[in-house]
């Protein structure tokens, strides 16, 4: 499953390796791969598929864009067989920069009011429909609560901006290992503060797997 499909180049890369791929997203007209079937489809709604349908599935760049993702890691935790993988990509709101960010202006993103977002699709303009920042701490919380557990953290890349914050990132380790059990039990700051979640780039690719 791959949902959303977006330009479906990750559709097409697995339907050339062998995998019987089938998309979902919510502007399926816009897909033109014939060999791959597309299923309209919500994040914030109900999946039109059946339970336990999908050895895999893809969510890249999706989280940002559902209203509940609480909601949304239920539907993908349902339509999963047991044991399933689920990878994700979603941006990195708790790198260094970002952190930074939230300092000076007290959010991560430029804000995206209902009627600019309207007016923009309406104009045939982009915006990037991030209407859901969660930090990796609790974007982990919401894929627990649908019984997923993440395997392994990476990013896409590593941001060569960053690297003159790496002092930083030493004080945040220094204090991440003050911390002890109590920051790992209470704020996840062994993974919240890890080198590929501190230092990475915008994205953040998590793989999970799924216990029913």
């Amino acid at each position: 499953m791959d949902f959303p499909s977006g330009s479906e180049r990750l559709s097409w890369c697995l339907h050339k390796k062998g995998f019987k791929v089938v998309a979902g997203d919510s502007q399926s007209n816009n897909f033109e791969n014939p060999e791959i079937p597309i299923v309209p489809a919500d994040l914030d709604g109900i999946f039109p598929f059946r339970n336990d349908s999908f050895d895999y599935a893809f969510c890249i760049d999706g989280p940002e864009h559902a209203e509940n993702i609480y909601h949304t890691f239920r539907e993908f935790a349902r339509i999963l067989k047991p044991g399933a993988k689920f990878i994700i990509s979603y941006p990195n709101y708790s790198n260094i920069e970002s952190r930074m960010r939230n300092i000076f202006y007290g959010i991560l993103e430029p804000v995206e009011p209902r009627e600019l977002i309207e007016y923009s699709q309406n104009e045939g303009m982009k915006n990037n429909g991030h209407i859901n920042r969660q930090p990796y701490a609790l974007l982990k919380m919401a894929l627990e609560y649908a019984d997923f557990n993440i395997q392994k953290i990476t990013s896409e890349k590593t941001k060569l901006g960053q690297l003159l914050l790496f002092p930083l990132f030493l004080l945040i380790q220094l204090f991440t290992k003050i911390q002890g059990e109590k920051g790992i039990s209470k704020y996840w700051l062994n993974e919240s503060n890890c080198y590929d979640v501190l230092m990475g780039g915008n994205d953040l690719i998590l793989i999970c797997t799924i216990d029913k």
